[in-house]
């Protein structure tokens, strides 16, 4: 299995991710929340932060620009989770979404819930739905 060990190392993974996935612009904000009896929730919000998970997400979603939110299944979740598993390799770092998604995906399994991830393209766009409103709140 590929390890990144370094942030170099980790940069370049990145790189090489968002170069590959045609089209791909940054999100300007982006989380993967729970939406569980009619309500989204996020354990961890990502605001111009985090490069790396926002392209290993995005590309599991299909994302590549703007404002939208998707629904997940527990199995794209985990592989969105294998895809950023070798970033931990580097000791460096803590992997904030790796952790939360790791949290995220056991609470599914004991609680369920809908898996859901919300990308921002620009702070200023409208929210485009529910989860997207429920980001928002989140973030602000």
């Amino acid at each position: 299995m590929e390890q990144w060990a370094t942030k170099e190392e980790i940069n370049a993974a990145r790189e090489r991710l968002e170069s590959g996935h045609t089209g791909y612009q940054r999100p300007a904000a982006y989380a993967v929340g729970v939406h569980r009896d009619g309500e989204t929730t996020f354990g961890l919000t990502n605001v111009g932060t985090s490069p790396l998970p926002a392209i290993v997400l995005a590309i599991e979603c299909g994302h590549t620009r703007g404002t939208a939110t998707y629904e997940l299944t527990p199995a794209r979740l985990a592989s969105a989770m294998d895809a950023l598993a070798p970033a931990e390799a580097c000791v460096e770092l803590k992997h904030p979404n790796l952790v939360e998604w790791k949290r995220l995906a056991a609470e599914l399994e004991d609680k369920g819930g809908q898996p859901v991830a919300v990308f921002v393209g620009d702070l200023s766009d409208s929210p485009v739905d529910q989860h997207d409103r429920a980001f928002r709140a989140a973030i602000a």
